[in-house]
């Protein structure tokens, strides 16, 4: 076999360890990570309830009653949260939140490679838009979005 051939098996062959290592390694961080998707306040992971904590996301008389991190590495650091009393949502260090008393609207569709999308309207003239990704409890999301609203509607939240 001439030289040139060797050299390119054996380049080929290294890719090729190179490409299974990244997925071995890939599959271990992904499964040491919590499991992603919608969670409801009986649900909440450790690393949420403390990173919600440590940033003084929510008041001590609110409930969270469903969290939606968005990130891969599910750090907190861009979520949805709904609350007995707001829906908030958390990015780059900032909060916008809207009181459940103050919603007037909530359209909800479902986009193919981008999941449940969520636009919510405030009195104030404010829009919230969240999307959550496929497979993800999108539905849960806004199910208890929509239970939360009726009751600060109604009074009863």
């Amino acid at each position: 076999m001439k030289p040139f051939f060797k050299i390119l098996l054996g380049g080929c062959g290294c890719l090729a360890l190179l490409g299974i290592a990244a997925v071995v390694g890939l599959g271990i961080w992904v499964s040491s990570t919590p499991e992603g998707g919608v969670k409801l306040g009986n649900e909440m992971d450790a690393y949420a309830l403390e990173y919600i904590e440590q940033h003084g996301l929510i008041g001590p008389k609110e409930q969270i009653l469903a969290y939606y991190d968005v990130t891969i590495s599910m750090d907190g650091t861009e979520a949805a949260l709904l609350t007995s009393r707001r829906l908030i949502y958390h990015k780059n260090g900032a909060d916008t939140s809207i009181a459940l008393d103050e919603i007037t609207d909530v359209r909800h569709r479902k986009e193919g490679l981008i999941g449940d999308i969520l636009e919510i309207d405030s009195s104030t003239g404010q829009t919230m838009k969240i999307e959550i990704a496929p497979l993800n409890q999108g539905e849960t999301f806004k199910n208890v979005l929509m239970r939360a609203w009726e009751s600060a509607a109604d009074g009863s939240g």
